[in-house]
């Protein structure tokens, strides 16, 4: 399949390497230059800017970071875009803009679907992302062989904007577990608990959650975490502070309390002004153990 990809950062590259890995014809645009080059030199075609990559492409992939970079790639594609082509959003916006674009689209004639991602970097490189797809059932079909390339499980959760509320519920459930699991291991490690043996315990025990398994934000408690490989994102702290704000705005629209989100949100802004934007979420247990004294 001709498959564009727009966007090649931290999610984007792996995902294209691995539509690369599946046979694809890959043509590709990013803001900077060296992520394209790189895309290049394994197999992919520069395609200039997004209308050049829509042009190229039966299916077109966009993967940045906020709504109005989004907006921005949606109107340069625009002219490229009609009957036959699909865009698809792996990007984590707000659920009425991207209900925007779906309008923006399907008007020339165009196929739409937003699918948001979980499974971080490693999940990119792995080729086992989740994707919550929101949009036209039948249009998921004809971009299905695409999206497989980089995930392990695709549901088409409803309409358009649907996705984009699943993922946000997903990441504010994934915010809580995180500052949960500091302030817990905090308490251990403050009194002298073996960490080690804790996660043990907890992995097995009605604490276990994702943010255990993965995250634990103590040096040399779990060998692949961001805490063992200096603060490596996965995930970065600015990008979880984004979401946080997208699910609070979405829930005060609906009308929803959202009370461990906002405990959540204010934790990542200190860990943001304390220099840990660009490192990983999981980040905000080094504010835990500041304020705890360790």
């Amino acid at each position: 399949m001709k498959v564009g990809f727009i966007g090649l950062g931290a999610m984007g590259l792996p995902m294209t390497r691995n539509l690369l890995a599946r046979g694809h014809q890959v043509t590709v645009a990013s803001k900077g230059r060296g992520p394209v080059e790189v895309a290049v030199s394994e197999g992919a075609v520069d395609g200039g800017d997004p209308a050049g990559v829509a042009a190229a492409s039966e299916v077109t992939i966009l993967c940045v970071p906020r709504d109005a970079d989004v907006q921005e790639v949606v109107g340069a594609m625009l002219p490229a875009l009609g009957p036959g082509k699909i865009a698809v959003d792996c990007s984590t916006i707000d659920p009425d803009v991207e209900r925007a674009q779906h309008q923006r689209v399907t008007a020339t004639g165009a196929g739409f679907l937003e699918a948001p991602l979980s499974g971080g970097t490693v999940g990119a490189e792995k080729g086992t992302l989740t994707l919550m797809v929101g949009g036209d059932t039948r249009t998921l079909e004809e971009a299905r062989p695409a999206l497989e390339a980089f995930s392990s499980l695709i549901v088409h959760v409803g309409g358009p904007g649907m996705g984009q509320v699943v993922k946000l519920g997903n990441n504010l459930i994934y915010a809580a577990q995180m500052l949960a699991v500091s302030e817990a291991f905090a308490m251990l490690a403050k009194v002298g608990v073996d960490l080690a043996k804790a996660h043990e315990v907890y992995t097995h025990a009605t604490a276990d959650c994702v943010a255990v398994r993965t995250r634990v934000p103590f040096e040399g408690v779990l060998p692949d975490s961001p805490a063992s490989n200096e603060w490596k994102p996965g995930f970065m702290t600015e990008l979880m502070a984004k979401d946080l704000d997208l699910a609070l705005t979405f829930a005060g629209r609906a009308g929803t309390p959202l009370y461990s989100t906002a405990l959540v949100r204010q934790i990542t802004t200190t860990a943001i002004a304390d220099g840990y934007a660009r490192e990983d979420f999981s980040a905000i247990g080094k504010v835990i153990r500041r304020i705890a004294g360790i």
